[in-house]
């Protein structure tokens, strides 16, 4: 069984056209409070003071578009005559969210079976019109995409890249699915290295080519290192571009969601705006960090700057690696959770030959000791990460139609 997300627009930011026609100041409050989220940073979204008639005139000059919610305190056979007028210049391929006064399942049900896609009762609030739209543009029909886990450190050396292989190679052996460990230091990643991979062609070549991309040429830029676990590799030498180019990384991203439930991303130690965007639109992320004060510092500001923007249901996590290295100065679990205030997920423990073996052997910590103390915390943080331990009750979803495509 694939344990995999559906794609719901709660794990991806939704690029779609909203117009808001509001006639109460709360709700003209919410939709603004909805321009300020992360997810809806791509929409482009118009808030505008007004009821029906008012969306009619709008509408009578310019495009639909995608979603068009108004507000409206009209009531009986006055409201479905207003509706009807608008239906004259709406655009039937777009979805209508109407807002009004009367909580009435009779009513409800009488607005949906004509078309509109979804009847709220005022007042609102910014979670309900959020999960409202989530619902709406959460297709039951869509392919199931895998689960992005994105792995940065702290500071460099840190071992962030060694928490994202182990990381990959224990959810696949866990799980039993394929995970795809994506490589994105175009500088110095060692990815393919750690797990003793030859390389052929590597993450740049795919971006290179990003309208040409499919499965097919996908698989051929990734390593195989066991029957679950898959390497898209780093570059081998010094480019002259170290920068991730966003609009082909979202094609990439996009395919290798639909060909694995997992895909761990190690992104590299440096805070640029494509860093920025992968770690913001990840499902999790992961913050290694060594116990001294100089990682104290970078992490805070990292998980400061993530919490603050990504959406609560998508983790912001800390990992402390080399616990016990240096006893006598290093900073505890409890003093970083006092200043991140992120308590570890994960302390992995000094083991100098546990992981040297590994290295060297181009190997998971798993496979040199089952038993070891760091291979049982991994299995820890893969069930974690894997979005396993969440509530996975869905809500029961309403199917919805073009608005008046089927009006009696």
């Amino acid at each position: 069984m694939l344990l995999v997300d559906k794609f719901t627009v709660s794990t991806m930011t939704l690029r779609i056209s909203i117009a808001a026609f509001c006639i109460n100041k709360e709700t003209v409050k919410v939709v603004e409070a909805l321009q300020n989220q992360r997810q809806y940073s791509r929409c482009q979204i118009i808030n505008l003071n007004g009821s029906i008639g008012v969306a009619r005139n709008f509408l009578a000059e310019n495009e639909t578009p995608n979603l068009l919610i108004i507000e409206t305190d009209l009531f009986g056979d006055l409201l479905f005559e207003e509706l009807e007028l608008l239906a004259s210049v709406f655009d039937p391929n777009s979805r209508l969210m109407l807002i009004g006064q009367e909580n009435d399942i009779k009513l409800y049900r009488q607005l949906l079976e004509m078309g509109i896609s979804e009847y709220i009762c005022s007042p609102i609030t910014e979670e309900q019109l959020k999960n409202s739209i989530n619902e709406l543009y959460a297709d039951p029909e869509a392919i199931d995409l895998g689960r992005v886990i994105a792995c940065v450190g702290a500071r460099g050396g840190a071992g962030s890249s060694t928490v994202a292989a182990n990381l990959a190679y224990t959810l696949g052996q866990q799980y039993l699915n394929e995970v795809i460990l994506v490589d994105l230091d175009l500088c110095f990643g060692t990815a393919a290295l750690a797990l003793n991979l030859q390389q052929r062609q590597n993450i740049s070549d795919a971006f290179a080519q990003p309208n040409r991309l499919d499965d097919v040429l996908i698989e051929r830029f990734m390593l195989k290192y066991n029957e679950y676990l898959s390497v898209v590799a780093a570059p081998t030498v010094l480019g002259s571009d170290y920068e991730v180019p966003l609009d082909a990384f979202e094609i990439f991203l996009e395919l290798v969601r639909k060909m694995s439930p997992f895909i761990v991303l190690d992104v590299p130690h440096q805070w640029s705006p494509w860093v920025s965007e992968i770690l913001l639109d990840a499902n999790e992320v992961l913050v290694t960090a060594y116990p001294d004060l100089a990682n104290l510092r970078d992490a805070q500001a990292i998980l400061q700057r993530l919490m603050e923007k990504r959406n609560v249901d998508e983790p912001t996590r800390l990992v402390l690696n080399r616990v016990g290295m240096a006893k006598g100065s290093e900073i505890g679990p409890k003093d970083f959770e006092g200043a991140t205030k992120v308590g570890p997920a994960l302390n992995i423990p000094f083991d100098p030959k546990l992981f040297g073996i590994a290295l060297n052997n181009g190997q998971s910590i798993a496979e040199v000791s089952k038993r070891a103390k760091s291979t049982k915390l991994f299995s820890e943080l893969a069930t974690i990460v894997s979005g396993k331990m969440k509530d996975k009750q869905e809500r029961s979803r309403r199917g919805h139609f073009d608005f008046m495509k089927s009006k009696k």
